[in-house]
Parts: structure tokens; sequence; C-alpha cells
């Protein structure tokens, strides 16, 4: 029974031994535990602070692109928005030089119109004068034609006439001669 309860005490103090050792391990392990935590949450926080400071950084440029494309946008559309005023005013512009000039033009053709209109009525009422003064002319000259047509008519019916009887008479005058 000694043996056993050598054997026993040994089996105790092996126990007791192996359980410090294992009590010095597993403090050895919480303790690099520890270490290696606290380096994992230190290199963590590091991390999430570089993240959130290089978030911060690109939401930073994004914004500043956005404004400066917003910027750009404004200049450009107030740029299109002057040069189309500017345009539409030249075009107004050159529209109502245009219709001044066409106007002037409309006056001056009207003005030609005119002149040649009274130099065409002028004209016209000169010719028509002489025309008509032709027509009454003309009307005086048939009835002095038709009358001297008629007297030649005349003439000439006394003319033959007039020969006949010379005819007749010569005719008398030789037959009387003869007999």
């Amino acid at each position: 029974q000694m043996a056993l309860r050598n054997h026993l005490i040994h089996i105790d103090e092996l126990i007791a031994l192996q359980a410090s050792r294992l009590r010095g391990l597993h403090e050895e392990f919480e303790r690099d535990f520890s270490i290696i935590k606290n380096e994992y949450d230190t290199e963590k926080r590091d991390i999430e602070k570089s993240h959130d400071a290089e978030t911060n950084e690109l939401r930073q440029m994004i914004e500043t692109i956005q404004e400066e494309e917003t910027a750009k946008l404004k200049l450009l559309k107030t740029e299109f928005e002057g040069n189309r005023e500017e345009t539409k005013n030249k075009n107004v512009e050159e529209l109502e030089s245009m219709k001044h000039d066409l106007i002037k033009k409309i006056e001056e053709l009207d003005k030609e119109f005119e002149v040649h209109f009274q130099k065409y009525m002028s004209d016209t009422e000169q010719r028509a004068g002489e025309y008509t003064a032709l027509l009454s002319k003309n009307e005086k000259s048939s009835e002095e034609i038709t009358k001297y047509q008629k007297k030649i008519n005349r003439l000439k019916d006394s003319i033959a006439m007039w020969t006949l009887k010379a005819q007749q008479n010569g005719k008398e005058c030789t037959d009387r001669n003869e007999q």
C-alpha cells in the first residue's frame, strides 16, 4: 500500500506539475494572445483610420471634381447663353438692317416706278393726242379720197362718154365725107 500511496503521490505531484505547466502555458498563451490582440486591434484601428482618411480624401476629391464640373457646366451654359443671345441680337440687327434696306429699295423702286409711270402717262397722252389727231386726219383723208375717187370715176365716165362721142363723130364725119 505504501507503494500505491507513493505512486499516487508521485502521480499527484506529476498532475500538479502538469497543471502548473499548463497554467504557465495558458498564462503565456493569454499574454501572447493579449499582445497579438493588442497589435491586431492597433493595426485594425490604423487600417480603419487610414481607410477612413482615404475614404474622406476620395469623397472630398469627388466633391471637388463635382464642384469643378458643375462650375465648368455652369460656365459653358453661361457662355452658350451669351453666344446664343449675341447671335440672336446679331441676327435681329441683320434682319432689321435688311428690312430697312428692303424698305429703302422698295421706296426707291416706288419712286422709279412713279417716274416711269408719269413719263409713260405723258408719252401716252401725247401719243394718244397724236393718235386722235391722226384718226381725225385719216377720217378726213378717207372722205377726201372717197370724194376724189367719185370725181375720178365721173371724169372717167365723162372721158369715156366724150371718147365715144368723138369716135361716133369721127365715124359720122368719115361716113359723110365718103358719101
